[in-house]
C-alpha cells in the first residue's frame, strides 16, 4: 500500500496495458523521454503533431487526450512525457528540414557566384535570386518554427515536468520511510520467532506425527516458495534498474537542452546556490547521485541465498522419496545369498542415510528461517538506506517550497 501514490503518479495501471515492444533506447539522439513510450502512445504521438502544426491552442486541446483520472499528478506525467517526445521530434525533424535548405541556399550562393563571374545571361541570374530569396524566406520559417517549438518544449519543462518531478520524489520518499519502517518490524517479528524457535524442545520430547502425504506437500511449498522468491528478485532488480535508467534518461535530455554542457560532478548539491541552472536539473543531478549510491546487490543476494535454501529443501525432498523407494523394494528383495545379514545391512543402510518425516520438517524450518532471516536484514538496509536517501534529498532542497507552476530561470 505504501507505493499506492506512486503507482498513482505513473499511471502504473495504464502503463500495463501499454506494449513495451518498441520502446526506444535513453541513448538516442532524440530524447531519452522515450523510455516510457509504446506502440500506442506512438500512435497518440503522431495524432499529436498534426494537430499541434495549427498553433499552441490545438496542443493544449490534445493535451487532454492523454489525461488519467487515476493520476494524482499535477497533470499525467505519462501524458507529459507524450508530449515532450512529440514536441521533441517535430523538433528534430524541423532541425533537419532547416538544415536541408541552408545546404541548398549555400549551394544557389555558389551557384550565382559563379554566374556572375562568368557573366551569364542576366535572365538566367534572376532566376537563380528568385531561388535564393525563396530559400531565405524558408529559412526564416524554419528558424521561427525551431524557436516556437523550443518554447514550448521549455514550457512543458517548466510547468508540468518540473512540479512532477518534486511530486514523484516526495512519493518515494513517503513509500521508502514506510517499507523501513515495516521491514524494521517484520525483522524484529522474525528474531523473535527464531528465539521461539530456539527454545523449543527437540522431537524426543515431542508428541507429534506427520501424515504420510506432509513430504509431498513439503516440497511442493518448497518449489512454489522458491519460484515465487526468484520473480521477487527478477522483479526487484526491474524495478531499481528501471528507476536508475529513468532518472540518468530526464538528466540526460536535460543536459542536451542547456547551452552548455557543465561538469555534472562539480554542481553544488544545492539548487539554491546553483546560478543559472534550472531547478529541474538540479534535483535530476542529485537524484542520480542518490540511485547511483544506493546499491541493490546484497538484496538480490539475500533472495537468492533464500530461494537456494528453498531449491536445497526441494531436491533433499526428491533425494528422501528415492530411498523411500529404495527401501520398500529391498524389504521385498529376498537375497538368494546363504549370508541373510546382508538383507539386513542394506536396508538398514538405507533407513540410516534417509530422512524421517519429523527430521525433514525440522530441517525445512531452519532453513527456512536463516533464508528469511538474510533476505529480510538486506531489505531493511536498502530500506533505511533509500529513505534516508530521499529525506536527506528533500532536506537539501528546503522541503521543495516550490510553487507548481514554476518558471525559474531558464537552463
Amino acid at each position: 500500500n505504501a507505493a499506492n501514490d506512486v503507482s498513482a503518479m505513473l499511471a502504473a495501471n495504464r502503463a500495463q496495458c501499454l506494449s513495451t515492444s518498441n520502446e526506444v533506447s535513453a541513448s538516442k539522439v532524440l530524447n531519452p523521454v522515450a523510455l516510457f513510450r509504446s506502440a500506442s502512445s506512438r500512435s497518440s504521438s503522431s495524432r499529436f503533431l498534426v494537430s499541434s502544426s495549427g498553433g499552441s491552442r490545438d496542443g493544449e486541446e490534445s493535451s487532454s487526450d492523454f489525461s488519467d483520472k487515476s493520476s494524482t499528478f499535477s497533470g499525467s506525467h505519462h501524458s507529459t512525457l507524450e508530449r515532450l517526445y512529440a514536441w521533441e521530434k517535430r523538433l528534430y525533424e524541423e532541425v533537419r528540414s532547416g538544415e536541408r535548405v541552408r545546404l541548398a541556399y549555400e549551394k544557389k550562393c555558389a551557384q550565382l557566384r559563379n554566374q556572375d563571374m562568368k557573366g551569364e545571361d542576366p535572365s538566367t541570374v534572376e532566376k537563380t535570386r528568385t531561388a535564393l530569396r525563396d530559400l531565405d524566406t524558408q529559412m526564416k520559417v524554419s528558424i521561427h518554427s525551431i524557436e516556437a517549438i523550443a518554447k514550448r518544449i521549455e514550457t512543458l519543462r517548466d510547468q508540468e515536468l518540473h512540479p512532477q518531478l518534486l511530486e514523484l520524489v516526495q512519493g518515494l520518499a513517503r513509500m521508502w520511510k514506510v517499507m523501513a519502517e515495516c521491514h524494521q518490524m517484520q525483522k524484529h517479528t522474525l528474531d523473535e520467532a527464531k528465539l521461539l524457535l530456539a527454545g523449543t524442545p527437540s522431537k524426543s520430547k515431542r508428541h507429534s506425527g506427520i501424515p504420510s502425504t506432509e513430504p509431498h506437500r513439503l516440497a511442493r511449498s518448497a518449489a512454489n516458495i522458491e519460484t515465487e522468491l526468484r520473480n521477487w528478485r527478477s522483479c526487484f532488480e526491474s524495478w531499481i534498474t528501471s528507476q536508475r535508467s529513468y532518472v540518468h534518461a530526464i538528466s540526460s535530455w536535460l543536459l542536451r537542452c542547456m547551452r552548455c554542457e557543465p561538469n555534472t560532478s562539480k554542481l553544488p548539491f544545492s539548487p539554491r546556490r546553483s546560478a543559472g541552472v534550472h531547478p529541474i536539473f538540479g534535483i535530476c543531478i542529485q537524484w542520480t547521485r542518490l540511485l547511483d549510491a544506493v546499491k541493490e546487490t546484497q538484496v538480490l543476494d539475500g533472495l537468492d541465498f533464500f530461494s537456494a535454501g528453498m531449491g536445497s529443501i526441494y531436491a533433499q525432498q526428491l533425494k528422501e522419496d528415492s530411498h523411500r523407494a529404495q527401501n520398500q523394494l529391498g524389504g521385498s528383495r529376498r537375497l538368494e545369498d546363504s549370508g541373510g545379514g546382508m538383507e539386513v545391512v542394506e536396508i538398514g543402510q538405507v533407513e540410516e542415510d534417509a530422512m524421517t518425516p519429523e527430521k525433514m520438517a525440522e530441517v525445512a524450518v531452519r532453513v527456512l528461517c536463516a533464508g528469511m532471516s538474510v533476505a529480510m536484514s538486506s531489505l531493511t538496509e536498502f530500506a533505511i538506506s533509500s529513505a534516508e536517501g530521499y529525506a536527506e534529498l528533500l532536506n537539501q532542497w528546503g522541503n521543495v517550497k516550490w510553487p507548481p507552476s514554476s518558471t525559474a530561470e531558464g537552463m
